[in-house]
């Protein structure tokens, strides 16, 4: 099969690695896989068969240090609209005040509309809701194309801002089938988005591979975890305002104010300057890392002491399954949607409520003194493999596939 995944670029989010994940096993399995980015952002090692293909091919400054062998290789989309696309566009919104087509909205679904025409694909999954949303107006725009399965990570009722979901409530129909990353989610799409559930499959990310069991055994890049002192406490993800990393640093403060810890937070974002504020308000400065992104965070996962996830919301927390891949025990908000899954309601670690910092330092500690078996926790994350994740995701196409020859 013919397989294109549309992402917004393949920088350091969780849905970007699952994507990138998916493709390496599918490419293993004999198929053709297209990589379409709507910008030029690649972090991570791309499948050496997959092609490239990109809307806006000025490329960020760290791709240019991590990845310029493969900046020859991109193939540039054409992103000139026709005379009437933004008009059509709002026409197929319903001439919707709240869902009026920016100009890069309307440049980029010309892009990937180009795209479908042009490489033909068996069927094409978009990624993250801007991207999804890209695609399903690009469809619209022409007279055949291929199936079209978004696969949504992010929990509809918190990730999608109120205008965002009414634009996607009105594209839904363009869509052959969606994948949900968690029940959660799945809940969701069809709560939020009054999708039925019946066009909806539940499809865990691919999270564990060998390449995952390769890197931790790797030497860590961050010295705190070889001089021996005190317990690395670890987080990771972006410096946004969904990964509420202030709870965690009032609640590592806590647990910091009665026994020796250090806390080390992986990630780059917006919120920098205010947690490293926060960070010296709470007098942490010598106790509290923020390295930035770092390009292998399994060698640090495999050796920290805990790892925190304290989010007001997730899909499906690919870095939960990973820290626990790595033997590392887990504390987590009990935030929609995910942790509970993943954690099988507080079997494999504790749930906290969003936002609480007391519980949150309490669970903490609670683990440190009496951390879970290692081997029980990397057997429960191995049921998110890449290769069971794979085959779903096969049979999956294949079904829609045929159900559209039928039909």
């Amino acid at each position: 099969m013919h397989i294109a995944f549309i992402v917004p670029h393949l920088g350091g989010g969780g849905a970007e690695r699952s994507v990138l994940g998916l493709a390496t096993g599918l490419i293993e399995r004999g198929h053709s896989i297209d990589l379409v980015l709507l910008q030029t952002r690649i972090y991570h090692p791309v499948p050496q068969s997959a092609r490239l293909f990109v809307v806006d091919n000025k490329p960020d400054k760290l791709t240019q240090e991590t990845s310029p062998h493969l900046l020859p290789e991109l193939i540039s989309l054409s992103t000139s609209p026709k005379a009437f696309d933004r008009l059509r566009m709002m026409s197929i919104l319903k001439w919707d005040p709240f869902c009026l087509p920016s100009p890069h909205l309307v440049l980029r679904s010309r892009a990937l509309a180009s795209y479908m025409t042009h490489e033909m694909p068996d069927c094409v999954l978009p990624n993250v809701l801007n991207t999804e949303v890209a695609t399903l107006l690009a469809a619209r725009l022409l007279t055949e194309h291929a199936p079209i399965i978004p696969i949504v990570h992010g929990f509809v009722g918190y990730h999608y801002r109120y205008r965002h979901r009414r634009r996607y409530r009105r594209l839904c129909v363009g869509a052959t089938h969606f994948v949900a990353v968690s029940q959660g989610v799945s809940n969701g799409l069809t709560a939020d988005l009054d999708v039925s559930s019946d066009r909806i499959t539940t499809i865990h990310n691919p999270v564990v591979t060998p390449e995952l069991h390769v890197k931790m055994a790797e030497p860590p890049s961050h010295p705190w975890l070889l001089d021996g002192g005190a317990p690395v406490v670890l987080a990771a993800g972006r410096l946004e305002e969904q990964k509420d990393y202030p709870t965690l640093l009032k609640a590592f403060g806590r647990l910091a104010a009665r026994r020796p810890c250090r806390l080390i937070i992986l990630g780059e974002g917006k919120r920098r300057k205010e947690l490293e504020a926060l960070v010296g308000e709470l007098d942490l400065t010598d106790r509290v890392s923020l390295p930035g992104w770092v390009e292998n965070p399994f060698a640090i996962m495999s050796r920290a002491a805990l790892f925190v996830l304290s989010s007001i919301h997730e899909g499906l927390p690919t870095v939960l399954v990973e820290a626990m891949a790595c033997g590392c025990p887990c504390v987590s908000t009990d935030c929609p949607a995910g942790p509970a899954e993943i954690l099988e309601d507080g079997r494999y670690g504790p749930l906290v409520p969003v936002g609480d910092e007391t519980a949150l330092a309490e669970a903490m500690g609670r683990v440190l003194d009496q951390p879970p078996e290692k081997p029980m926790l990397r057997q429960r994350a191995a049921y998110f493999s890449a290769d069971r994740a794979v085959t779903a995701y096969e049979n999956l196409i294949s079904s829609v596939l045929q159900e559209c020859v039928s039909s």
